[in-house]
């Protein structure tokens, strides 16, 4: 293959330098400023630069190499400053001078993405620290609950994540590098402070041969640059008040600490996060201690870098999270009796190697993640499941174990291969997976609305069962700039993991054309094809306790006890979906870009649980059997003018399909003969908003809006038999307003040091948004509406040292 040819001609020819730095120079009005003098030095090769500002106060470097760079800034009547910026790909900063006339000294130095990053061949999203911490938005404080406020990435009322109709389980989780999806049920194994994210970078559809596992996106977490200044800042520390309940309502306190350990050489960075929630449902009317629910967590990252010398970088970082929610699924139906407790444990330890020589990069990456998960029911009481209330103790008691072993390995470099530019990376990767888990069913009854008992459901066989898979993946690819306005990406990605033993290939293709010859448009587009492993529970649930039901009728058993037994085929293929994009980005006025992306998703192969009937009943099996389709088309404005004020608005009109699969818990085998419906994040129309910006007084403001289609539920009867259209009805319409208002004051003989009071209100027009809906035909609160958050103040305070 041509591809392959180009990439071995151009190992033996040599290297060139595509990577730039540029940025912009503002005074403290926020106006540019020219006739700065840039200095560029880059101390392991004792290169110099040197650049006068324009008179939009721009400058740009070109023809750099991956390094760290010293960037000092010099102007007349103005503060001189001086930072280092590590280049591993092109990128862009901006400076604030101060006159030096003034007492107090504030110079920021952000480094951000260009309006519109010609580099990219695939739609992606980069969310910053400074937008993580400024936009308001319901929910607790989390990297995620900012990124789902981006174009084309939506969280549903379980809080999980999905990128363009994705499933959870489609989304690859790193940080730093680090592999963090779940490998038993998907999405995010491990939490992540807050405070100690310096950006998120989202991958929405056709993105690069590097990236395996994940037909749905990738959501890479970038942790804070440490330095030789230090660093800290104290989060949240005074708790919240309930004045109805008198007692402590909230209290989540976070702290960031960073700086050298030897000059120049060897770096920490520590941030940790606790987090204490006590909540009470007003629709009871129990007593207090019976209608509140509590949830306590903890995360903490330590990262400690060594610089062995310029070209040589050792990172170790140790991550740890622990979880409890208390009282879990309380409600008008679950009173306390018949809810669970639960329990997290997690940690990761990994070490990491950054080498540069010869103009090649190598990069390794060994880590060690585990987790311990608990769900215990409150006793043993036998459950009876009513339509207007549960009675009795939850069926149910969970332990799981999980342990990720990851390896990788890449190398990149840059080359000239028959006059066109290549820049060249491949690698690999292995995991070894294992994961237990422990089951213990017990029997329970379900009743009609006349009181009657509808079925009796016992267990039997064994309760606990051990899973381990070995994972393989390698890439290769090239990115080729044909000319100035041009460039074409090409790679090729092979998966395998030993629980199907299949050789998966996925290739994929990208393009960027600058039709103007400028960086203010750029159209773009692509396709892949791309894989998914199988989540463990899938092939550990035919190894457990296998469901007997017996059914009645007024009370009177109508049939012999029938047993359900899951099943996994034993022809079982990794998922596959094929995406495909077109995009054109447009900056029409100075940092006004508007973009216009449509995306196509077509998956086929899905693990999906699916009916195999028989004479007297039916079992359950995992066969590929599902499918899936997505079509969106997004329509963004975007205008980042400078660090403290940018505004986005977008809108997505989308569809999202799927075979639906049959439910686990009192299954219903005629979903098997559903064709595709829309699944249950479905949302034909989305607006989303946001913004940040300065205003008099020194204070700053931001607000986030979304307003989309409700989404989609099932009307089913009390054995959970689907009644009408599958997904068929809607939830109302979802609109939520968030706004809120900072102001930083100096400390006086701080050092340095500010303190940042922030005032916010979320749902700022106290919107009825339900997340629960009651889908029981036979419940006297069928399609009744609760779990809506309403209007709620907040107050941060934050103690900050840059």
């Amino acid at each position: 293959m041509l591809f392959f040819a180009v990439a071995v001609v151009s190992l033996l020819l040599s290297q060139t330098d595509p990577l730039s730095l540029s940025g912009v120079v503002f005074d403290t009005n926020a106006n540019p400023v020219s006739e700065v003098h840039i200095h560029l030095e880059e101390p392991t090769a004792h290169q110099q630069w040197d650049f006068t500002t324009k008179n939009d106060g721009t400058f740009r470097f070109d023809r750099l190499t991956f390094g760290t760079y010293r960037l000092t800034v010099q102007h007349a009547g103005y503060f001189d400053v001086s930072t280092e910026v590590r280049l591993e790909s092109s990128k862009s900063v901006e400076f604030t001078l101060a006159p030096t006339e003034t007492v107090k000294q504030e110079i920021d130095v952000i480094a951000r993405p260009e309006p519109i990053n010609t580099d990219s061949v695939a739609p992606q999203i980069v969310v910053n620290d400074e937008v993580i911490q400024s936009i308001p938005y319901t929910g607790r404080q989390d990297f995620l609950n900012a990124v789902s406020l981006m174009p084309g990435v939506l969280r549903d009322n379980d809080n999980q994540i999905h990128i363009h109709g994705s499933t959870p389980d489609q989304v690859r989780y790193q940080l730093d590098g680090l592999y963090l999806s779940d490998p038993s049920s998907g999405g995010l194994m491990a939490n992540i402070p807050i405070d100690a994210v310096e950006s998120v970078d989202v991958d929405m559809a056709n993105y690069s041969a590097e990236f395996g596992k994940s037909s749905g996106g990738v959501v890479r977490v970038n942790s804070q640059f440490v330095g030789d200044k230090f660093r800290f800042n104290v989060t949240d520390f005074i708790p919240g008040w309930d004045f109805r309940q008198k007692s402590v309502a909230e209290f989540s306190p976070r702290m960031l600490f960073s700086g050298p350990i030897v000059q120049k050489k060897l770096w920490f960075m520590y941030s940790g996060t606790l987090r204490y929630i006590h909540s009470y449902l007003e629709e009871l009317k129990t007593p207090v201690d019976e209608r509140s629910s509590t949830q306590t967590t903890s995360d903490q990252l330590l990262k400690l870098q060594w610089n062995l010398k310029e070209s040589h970088v050792l990172t170790m970082e140790m991550l740890h999270n622990s979880e409890y929610l208390g009282n879990v699924g309380i409600g008008v139906v679950r009173p306390l009796e018949t809810t669970t407790n639960f329990l997290r444990r997690g940690n990761t330890l990994a070490v990491s190697d950054r080498y540069i020589a010869g103009g090649k990069v190598l990069e390794s990456t060994v880590q060690l993640s585990r987790r311990h998960d608990s769900d215990l029911a409150k006793g043993t009481a036998p459950l009876e499941i009513q339509p207007d209330m549960w009675t009795g103790n939850y069926f149910a008691d969970r332990r799981e174990h999980v342990q990720r072993f990851h390896t990788a390995q890449s190398i990149t470099w840059e080359r000239q291969a028959f006059g066109f530019a290549h820049r060249i990376k491949a690698g690999g990767e292995f995991d070894h997976v294992s994961s237990s888990i422990q089951l213990d069913d017990r029997p329970h009854s379900y009743f009609n609305e006349d009181r009657s008992m509808a079925s009796y459901v016992t267990f039997e066989g064994d309760n606990f069962a051990d899973t381990q898979n070995r994972e393989y993946g390698g890439f290769v690819q090239d990115r080729i700039t044909l000319n100035r306005r041009l460039q074409v990406e090409a790679g090729l990605r092979y998966d395998r993991e030993s629980l199907v033993g299949r050789n998966n290939f996925g290739p994929r293709a990208a393009f960027s054309f600058l039709p103007f010859g400028t960086n203010r448009s750029k159209v773009s587009g692509g396709i892949g094809l791309y894989y998914d492993n199988i989540d463990l529970l899938s092939v550990q649930l035919p190894n457990l306790q296998r469901r007997v039901t017996t059914l009645y009728k007024d009370g009177v058993q109508i049939d012999a006890p029938s047993a359900t037994t899951v099943l996994v085929s034993p022809e079982l293929r990794n998922p596959r979906t094929m995406h495909w994009h077109l995009s054109w980005d447009h900056e029409w006025a100075p940092r006004w870009v508007s973009r216009i992306n449509y995306i196509e998703k077509n998956g086929r192969d899905h693990v999906r649980l699916a009916a195999q009937p028989f004479d007297s009943g039916f079992d359950l099996i995992f066969n590929n059997s599902g499918t899936s389709h997505y079509r969106g088309i997004e329509l963004t404005l975007d205008r980042p003018i400078r660090t403290n004020l940018r505004i986005v608005g977008s809108y997505t009109y989308s569809s999202a399909k799927a075979r639906p699969p049959v439910l686990l818990d009192i299954p219903d085998p005629n979903v098997e003969y559903i064709p595709e419906s829309p699944v249950d994040w479905n949302t034909p129309h989305r607006f989303v908003g946001w913004g940040y910006f300065p205003l008099p007084s020194h204070l700053t403001g931001a607000f986030s809006v979304e307003a989309r289609s409700g989404f989609p539920f099932t009307v089913v009867d009390e054995l959970n038999r689907v009644v009408g259209s599958y997904n068929g009805q809607k939830l109302p319409a979802y609109f939520v307003t968030n706004a809120s208002l900072e102001k930083e004051i100096p400390i006086p003989f701080g050092n340095g040091k500010r303190v940042a009071f922030r005032v916010s209100v979320t749902n700022l027009f106290n919107r009825f948004n339900p997340r629960f809906v009651d889908r029981n035909l036979a419940s006297p609160y069928f399609l009744g509406l609760s779990e809506s958050s309403s209007r709620h103040f907040s107050a941060r305070v934050r103690i900050l040292k840059k």
